[in-house]
């Protein structure tokens, strides 16, 4: 499959080739969750493999049947045990910190009303 198909011009005037964005997007959808196009439409992260999802989730499945285990099987005097924690998915997280316009405004404006308050406090209008 070459991208140039898609820009050929065996169409004359159209200037379409034999390949439509239909095909491409469709063709791009099967790629392997690793290849590079994927991970660049996806901002840099690699996306899962079925296995990797499917492992994940029996991880989870494992440690709650082992907890509730545990915990039936708990000496009622003592604390019970800390539920587990699920295994962490890292095709969840955000790739890196938020830096977004609204988050950057949310951040200045809360240190804006910081430093009237402070100033406040420092007048004696507040205490």
């Amino acid at each position: 499959m070459r991208l140039r198909d898609l820009f050929s011009k065996e169409c004359g005037a159209c200037g379409q080739g034999r390949l439509t964005w239909r095909e491409l997007a469709a063709y791009v959808a099967g790629l392997s969750p690793q290849a590079s196009t994927r991970t660049a439409l996806n901002d840099g992260r690699v996306e899962p493999t079925q296995e990797a999802l499917i492992l994940a989730d029996l991880f989870d499945a494992i440690s709650i049947e082992d907890y509730h285990y545990v915990s039936a099987n708990a000496d009622p005097k003592k604390s019970p045990p800390k539920p587990p924690k699920p295994y962490p998915r890292w095709w969840l997280t955000a790739s890196g910190p938020d830096n977004s316009e609204r988050r950057v405004a949310k951040l200045d404006d809360a240190r804006r009303r910081k430093r009237e308050r402070q100033e406040a406090i420092a007048q004696g209008l507040i205490s």
